[in-house]
């Protein structure tokens, strides 16, 4: 196997000349042989003799550097090659060892079978039923190119064979079919792509043809880079619309949960209001209740203070009666001391009562400061419950 360095200089100029000058369809004439590794160039060169056998639109392009891609369009060039030789020429080549070296043909590492390809598309283009318009643009080569295309032709067709077995077919040679000037090539030689033109116009038409061609591939390219920036960008929207759709949901779904946990705060709140009002309600009745008492115990600490004015009075009187004369009643005296017993001994009730009444005004102060407390939570859970409503009822209009 040889790479394209190693192949000499004229032969690879000879090919890209071949190519460049005899076909008007290909879209990228090669300058080297390395132009030709992916089937591209002889595909569309072929479709001129054929587009039965090798329709274009069929054929992959712009493959870069993957060399698998440009070998499986390879084997696809060397089987359709192989179908129009049987159909059309009746002829036979070694199309199977051309196929088992397409990898190698691909990565650039075996040039003899690239050129064997080609070989084999030369001699397609000399054979075909449109010979008469190929042949013209060979001779139309540099004298050197035509000199060593002689020169492949007869190499080649000597490996090429009849495909039909028994036929009648022959061993073509070069030289008859190209260079040879008897009747029938002199009528071969006179035809040309369009007979109302001479040489020069067939050049300019084939010029034009190719300017047209290339004007074609551009806009074709320039149309594919703007359907692809315009798949990109839509891309791009698409994605930008799945993920605002995204951050809608989302936040929906937020929404969602913070109006379902206000909807339970609103409702824990409600029953602890519910509780804290009842509870409010029991402390002012048991504050209600403790005034009652509280009133009861001022009164009768008022009337043991009037009974221990009066057990004064009565011990003063007492002590009168004690100094003054003796000839007083003894039974009024002893009812004197009846009443100063019973008047003593209401008298010592009197720091009970007062503790009592110590008790009941701490209690009742107690009481009071628990309901100024109640009523300051009841008034802040109202703020809260307040609160809790508006950012429901903003949550709700938000989810509509």
């Amino acid at each position: 196997m040889s790479s394209s360095s190693e192949i000499e200089e004229p032969h690879g100029t000879t090919v890209c000349e071949f190519f460049q000058n005899v076909f008007l369809s290909i879209s990228k004439p090669p300058e080297s042989l390395d132009d030709l590794c992916d089937g591209v160039a002889m595909f569309e060169a072929l479709s001129e003799i054929s587009m039965d056998h090798f329709d274009p639109s069929s054929f992959g392009r712009d493959f870069g550097p993957n060399w698998a891609l440009k070998a499986s369009n390879l084997k696809k060039l060397v089987r359709n090659l192989e179908d129009f030789y049987h159909d059309e020429l009746s002829k036979d080549a070694d199309f199977d060892s051309l196929s088992s070296r397409a990898n190698e043909i691909a990565k650039g590492e075996d040039m003899d079978g690239l050129l064997e390809i080609v070989e084999l598309v030369m001699v397609a283009a000399t054979l075909c039923d449109d010979r008469s318009i190929f042949v013209p643009r060979i001779q139309q080569m540099s004298p050197e190119a035509m000199a060593e295309m002689q020169d492949i032709l007869q190499e080649t067709m000597s490996t090429v064979t009849d495909f039909v077995e028994g036929g009648s077919h022959g061993e073509d040679d070069a030289d008859s079919i190209m260079f040879e000037e008897g009747e029938e090539d002199k009528n071969i030689s006179g035809e040309v792509l369009f007979p109302s033109h001479g040489d020069e116009e067939l050049q300019k038409e084939r010029d034009q043809l190719r300017q047209a061609l290339q004007d074609a591939n551009r806009e074709i390219g320039h149309l594919k880079s703007q359907a692809a920036i315009e798949s990109e960008e839509n891309q791009k929207d698409k994605e930008k619309l799945r993920l605002l759709n995204q951050d809608l949901h989302d936040r929906l779904r937020k929404r969602e949960d913070e109006l379902s946990q206000a909807e339970q705060t609103i409702s824990t709140n409600g029953r602890a209001l519910d509780e804290a009002t009842n509870e409010v309600h029991d402390l002012k009745e048991k504050s209600s209740s403790l005034a009652d008492e509280l009133d009861v115990e001022k009164s009768k600490v008022l009337n043991l203070s009037k009974k221990a004015a009066m057990v004064e009075v009565y011990r003063k009187k007492l002590d009168a009666i004690e100094t003054s004369d003796s000839s007083g009643s003894t039974e009024q005296a002893e009812n004197y001391i009846e009443q100063i017993m019973k008047l003593e001994s209401a008298n010592q009730k009197i720091p009970k009562l007062e503790r009592d009444l110590d008790e009941a005004q701490t209690k009742a102060k107690k009481l009071e400061a628990r309901i100024q407390e109640q009523i300051d939570h009841l008034a802040t859970k109202e703020s809260e419950i307040s609160k809790f409503k508006s950012d429901a009822l903003n949550a709700v209009k938000s989810k509509k």
